[in-house]
């Protein structure tokens, strides 16, 4: 009987963790609204000497944190889901089974993510870190076999959100090179229900081409490729995150798929897509922009939406350049990435 009682706390135990897991999740996704329910997990926990009661008390106002979209460009809604992702995590060890690892909680924490609405304009889950950059103009132009299209300026080096970006696309069949914005403009409300600034949603997600990207993605003329020679991703601890540069190893430059549109509020703006990353990368961030095969250009150009899906897939990790550095991910959106010899291509 005592063995039994014993087995039932466990499990008790164990779904206060669950319970805990997918709060921490639905941080990711948005604001949280905390319940009895959150409370009695936290304190079966401290009872059962699986969390320290400052621990539960942290978790505790940490789930209270109100956040709102432009927060996730400063950190301060990563600091807060990654002190609750990384308590559920110690209290899993401490009952002795698996957490969750980035990708598990990435796909979890999918699941409470808010499609982009046009009428209300509600966010999505950020998906990726956004800093890229693009590489030599003139080594774009020859890569991709495109023109031109008009003069611009070179942009920058590093590019942002809202920032100047290089798009390759179809004009009358042929391939072109243009400047446009990165990120659709989207609005959204603030807590009392009033419109906000149009914020630069720079990432699509895979899974959601045939929901809310479907009026941009069903038409072959609204996709394009943006050439870039790496992307970057915040990796470490919050309030230390260091810059981390991933690129394609066999290609000075590669082509990131992507969607463009005509804004009233900034002109031509494009959107990169994202799908899950390779399980050896999902350390870095679980997910990776999808990035396409030269011989996989034009298919991603002309063919009809459902021919699309065999692209939601990352590139395998062992064609990825990880570098890695010790440049503050907060200080370091204009240092470029490590130069890489011609010889490693």
């Amino acid at each position: 009987m005592f063995y039994s009682l014993i087995m039932r706390i466990d499990r008790l135990s164990r779904l206060a963790l669950h319970v805990l897991e997918d709060a921490a999740a639905r941080a990711h996704g948005g604001d949280v609204e905390r319940t009895w329910g959150h409370r009695l997990a936290l304190e079966l926990l401290v009872q059962r000497g699986v969390a320290e009661r400052w621990q539960a008390a942290s978790f505790w106002e940490d789930l209270a944190y109100q956040s709102t979209f432009h927060q996730f460009d400063s950190g301060a809604t990563y600091v807060h889901t990654t002190s609750l992702a990384s308590a559920v995590a110690a209290w899993a060890y401490r009952l002795g089974v698996e957490p969750l690892d980035p990708v598990q909680m990435g796909r979890l924490a999918r699941r409470y993510a808010p499609d982009l609405e046009s009428d209300c304009g509600t966010q999505q889950l950020p998906c990726m870190c956004n800093r890229y950059t693009p590489g030599d103009r003139q080594l774009i132009k020859s890569l991709f076999g495109a023109r031109q299209l008009r003069e611009f300026n070179e942009g920058p080096a590093i590019v942002h959100p809202r920032e100047p970006g290089w798009v390759v696309r179809l004009v009358d069949g042929e391939r072109v090179l243009e400047q446009m914005t990165w990120g659709f403009p989207v609005y959204l409300r603030g807590k009392a229900g009033q419109p906000l600034k149009p914020k630069p949603v720079n990432n699509a997600r895979f899974d959601k081409l045939n929901g809310f990207w479907k009026q941009w993605a069903l038409f072959p003329a609204q996709r394009c490729l943006i050439p870039a020679a790496a992307y970057a991703e915040a990796v470490g601890p919050a309030g230390s995150m260091t810059t981390t540069w991933l690129s394609v190893k066999d290609s000075p430059a590669f082509a990131w798929a992507g969607l463009w549109r005509d804004s009233d509020e900034w002109g031509t703006c494009y959107t990169g897509v994202m799908t899950e990353n390779a399980p050896e990368l999902a350390a870095i961030h679980d997910r990776s922009p999808v990035i396409l095969d030269e011989a996989e250009w034009d298919t991603w150009l002309h063919a009809p939406l459902d021919e699309l899906f065999r692209f939601d897939r990352p590139l395998p990790a062992d064609r990825m350049r990880v570098q890695a550095t010790g440049v503050l991910w907060k200080s370091g959106g204009t240092i470029l990435p490590p130069p890489v010899s011609e010889s490693e291509y």
